[in-house]
């Protein structure tokens, strides 16, 4: 494609002073340029890409793209230089138009919420699988685009990467993509020229206001998606969790078909009977009032899933499929990796792993363990480095109430030293049942070490993560392999 082509369906003004070119890359990475790409530079929370304008200029960068407010390189000759007032929406609508718009041949979904976002849309996932159809799936555990699977640094990746994910889905003969949709995705525009058929929403608690500074901006960033998909003409639909508090003012924001789910009468979706164990869930799975079968699961934990499968079952319902022949694989479906998950040893002792990292989530996730365990509930959490510091006492108040033994550990400290983080944990305690242990890996070893056979020990925060950030320093570190580890030591 060249350069006036892209610019033009980009709706891009552009003068005739701008030189054309083939265009074979578009990036805002100043370490990926080639001499025939687009560069644009993007203000991100810790680097500026107009800062390294003239490294790309040196490499011989044939066009660059930047804001309005930054002054203006136009003396540099041969360099077409193209002023916009917002370079993530520009980057953005760019991308969708150099992949010529993949989501508008596909069925794209995006699950968006506080907690659930990972579990819901890989059970989607799964299922589309064991239905016998592709899916492409975009997340916090990977982007498997059929069955390979890549990296993911971020649970919502770049504007450009979504998009050649999306082309090279569409290449490969996959219509339905299911994806995690963040709010930082939201905000910095790298999901607004998705063209979704269908969002569900999981629900909405504290978080991330380390970015979005307010809850109102947190909640804004979350909602606004749900405008995007048009008016009532619309074949679109929003799903939401509406046993959640915030539900109907999430609906505000939709013109198109919405539909809930949840255990309260209200709901157009519902289940009943339900009986949830330490290796299984079993539910009556209503719609409309209607029975429309048993769901019953052979690898999932906890009464949230309850939640993740009702979204689930909800859609593929809407989605006109045999509802029966849906139910009929549900026990076929493997638990999500950092989510509950169970370490497997050859030890009796019972160790779990989750990915349980706001107040919410870490609430639900140790009321839920404390109607299952015999004995005492061994709680290991930490808390991130340069993120939301408003979180930690809330945390750790919780954490203490719940669990009957609390061990304060490292999570990724980044920047902060560790013996900070866990003081500001304990100042949200109101019970002395917890001991610090800095290091990880000795925290998950005591822990393990003084458990007895009917206790309970889970390790919140960092779930499928296999590595732990100190300062600058990505070091391998993965919860599950230590916690298998020493239970081989001290099996019994």
């Amino acid at each position: 494609m060249d350069l006036y082509t892209l610019l033009r369906l980009s709706k891009i003004p552009f003068t005739d002073k701008i030189v054309n070119h083939e265009v074979s890359q578009i990036c805002d990475n100043s370490q990926e340029v080639v001499k025939d790409g687009v560069f644009i530079a993007i203000k991100g929370e810790n680097r500026d890409g107009h800062d390294y304008i003239l490294d790309v200029i040196k490499k011989g960068i044939k066009t660059i793209i930047y804001e309005d407010h930054y002054y203006d390189y136009i003396n540099i000759e041969q360099v077409n230089f193209i002023k916009v007032h917002d370079t993530k929406k520009t980057f953005a609508l760019i991308s969708a138009c150099f992949y010529q718009h993949p989501s508008k041949q596909m069925n794209v979904i995006g699950v968006t919420g506080t907690n659930g976002k990972t579990t819901t849309s890989t059970l989607i996932y799964n299922l589309y699988r064991l239905l016998q159809e592709k899916c492409t799936l975009i997340g916090t555990n990977g982007i498997y685009i059929g069955q390979n699977l890549k990296p993911n640094i971020n649970t919502t990746p770049s504007a450009k990467s979504i998009q050649s994910i999306l082309h090279e889905s569409l290449t490969s003969g996959i219509k339905n993509v299911v994806m995690e949709v963040s709010s930082h995705a939201r905000k910095q525009q790298r999901v607004s020229q998705l063209d979704f058929n269908t969002i569900i929403f999981t629900n909405f608690s504290q978080d991330h206001l380390d970015y979005h500074k307010t809850f109102e901006d947190y909640f804004y960033s979350k909602a606004l998606i749900l405008s995007s998909l048009g008016n009532y003409l619309s074949d679109k639909r929003v799903i939401l969790n509406g046993d959640d508090k915030y539900y109907k003012r999430f609906l505000t924001f939709s013109n198109v078909e919405n539909y809930t789910y949840g255990l309260g009468s209200h709901n157009d979706f519902q289940a009943r009977e339900i009986n949830c164990a330490v290796d299984n869930i079993y539910f009556h799975f209503y719609g409309f009032n209607k029975f429309l079968g048993v769901c019953n699961t052979n690898n999932l934990f906890g009464f949230f899933n309850v939640y993740n499968l009702l979204a689930v079952l909800s859609y593929f319902y809407l989605e006109n499929y045999e509802i029966s022949k849906v139910l009929e694989v549900i026990p076929k479906l493997q638990g999500v990796k950092g989510r509950m998950e169970k370490v497997i040893s050859s030890s009796s002792l019972n160790v779990f792993i989750d990915y349980a990292h706001t107040p919410d989530s870490v609430f639900r996730v140790l009321k839920e363990i404390k109607m299952l365990a015999c004995r005492r509930v061994i709680c290991i959490i930490g808390c991130g480095g340069n993120r939301d510091p408003l979180k930690r006492p809330i945390m750790g108040k919780i954490t203490t109430d719940l669990a009957d033994l609390v061990i304060f550990t490292a999570d990724n400290p980044r920047d902060e030293e560790v013996s900070d983080i866990i003081t500001e944990m304990i100042k949200g305690t109101e019970k002395n049942n917890y001991l610090v242990i800095e290091n990880r890996e000795e925290a998950i070893q005591y822990a393990i070490r003084i458990m007895n056979d009917r206790d309970i020990v889970v390790i919140l925060g960092k779930g499928h993560e296999n590595y732990q950030i100190v300062k600058s320093e990505k070091k391998t570190f993965s919860d599950y392999e230590v916690a298998q580890k020493y239970l081989e030591i001290y099996k019994r």
